[in-house]
């Protein structure tokens, strides 16, 4: 089975690439022979070539408008745009002719936001599956050009279908009830028999990157609450990348506001977050909208109990722990001020109640969220399409 996997970004910790080597992972497993499409020769592009994958760099951009929140931008906007259209049209062109070469049976578009593969394989006459990981205006404030009932459209196209991360990204992009739509939740790793267990450090812990959709400005002001609430409140660790200087710079200024310098500590990217993970008390999500998020199930299998916002697909794998486990695997909030409450809470938690959530959120993502299961319901698919007749 040859399959042709489109992808939005090389950027190694990127929660999409990431996903999409653990689903290759397991679907290779199953005999898939992946044809890896990227933007670029960066990042995972070599890792690729040295696992012997067949891989193509082609230039192509986001199908989604232009910022235009300056003078300088709302100039270039229309001009922007063009280049995107003429520069995916070609490109779409061009993985066309590499369909129809490597003898390519599906194309595969990692992300809801990148139009390539659908337009190469109308071309080729082939099927497609978009992987729909984002609501894109919820989160992460993208707009798809040129417009949302338009990619709508593609979706309900024939030989279109669309794997969707959650029930509520499925319901959010009007495909929920359609026999070409699947929801399939990521899969974080395979799947384990026992759950970490690793000595407790006294620290909270933030790991995403750094920009407004990850919410880190909340958190900064819940933690400022909980610290003046609280004698000795445990340090908080941010582990992660800046993707917005201004925000960062933001954050800075509150620290040092609120005179948090000394328990506030900024990480940078670290490689190994498992083992931040394993040691932290607790790990916070605060997320304004996250798809699904990998960090926190990542955490559940680290044995690290984690403080959700209860929003989006955040609040959609709560409630899935819950629905499964009986019993809350996680803790939840809606405002500032609740979670504050719950750091907390955090602090204090006795041990034996500590381990009654990590253990049911490990018993939740082992099941739920392993690589065999994701590639088990990926491949199924696969079958289900090849097998179904031509139009």
């Amino acid at each position: 089975m040859k399959i042709a996997y489109v992808l939005s970004s090389t950027n190694p910790v990127g929660g999409a690439t990431k996903a999409v080597k653990t689903m290759l992972s397991g679907l290779m497993k199953l005999g898939v022979e992946p044809v890896i499409i990227l933007p670029d020769k960066e990042g995972i592009y070599g890792e690729f070539k040295a696992m012997g994958m067949t891989v193509y760099a082609l230039n192509y951009k986001l199908n989604i408008y232009p910022g235009h929140r300056t003078l300088r931008k709302c100039l270039e906007f229309a001009p922007r745009i063009l280049m995107k259209v003429v520069l995916n049209n070609w490109a779409a062109g061009q993985l066309a002719t590499i369909l129809e070469k490597e003898r390519v049976q599906i194309v595969h578009t990692n992300v809801g936001v990148i139009n390539i593969g659908f337009k190469a394989a109308r071309k080729a006459r082939l099927p497609h599956i978009y992987h729909i990981r984002e609501y894109a205006d919820l989160d992460f404030d993208m707009h798809v050009f040129p417009s949302k009932k338009h990619f709508q459209q593609q979706l309900n196209a024939p030989q279109s279908y669309s794997l969707c991360i959650t029930r509520d990204i499925q319901r959010h992009h009007r495909q929920t009830g359609k026999a070409t739509s699947l929801v399939v939740y990521d899969g974080i790793k395979p799947a384990t028999q026992q759950m970490p267990c690793v000595g407790k450090k006294p620290y909270l812990l933030y790991a995403g990157r750094i920009e407004p959709a990850k919410g880190l400005m909340e958190l900064l002001q819940a933690y400022a609450l909980y610290r003046q609430a609280s004698k000795e409140a445990l340090p908080l660790h941010i582990a992660g990348s800046i993707h917005d200087a201004g925000y960062w710079q933001q954050a800075q200024q509150y620290i040092e506001e609120q005179q948090m310098q000394a328990q506030v500590k900024y990480l940078g990217l670290i490689p190994n977050i498992e083992q931040l993970m394993m040691e932290a008390q607790a790990i916070v999500i605060p997320s304004r909208f996250e798809g699904f998020g990998l960090c926190m199930p990542e955490a559940m299998f680290c044995g690290c109990l984690a403080i959700g916002r209860n929003t989006g697909g955040t609040k959609e794998q709560l409630d899935n722990g819950k629905q499964l486990q009986g019993s809350d695997i996680a803790l939840r909030y809606d405002t500032i001020e609740e979670l504050a409450q719950l750091l907390s809470e955090v602090a204090h938690m006795p041990l034996t109640t500590y381990r009654q959530y990590t253990e049911r959120a490990f018993n939740t993502v082992n099941k739920l969220y392993t690589e065999e299961k994701n590639a088990h319901d990926i491949f199924q698919l696969y079958q289900d399409i090849l097998q179904s007749p031509r139009l």
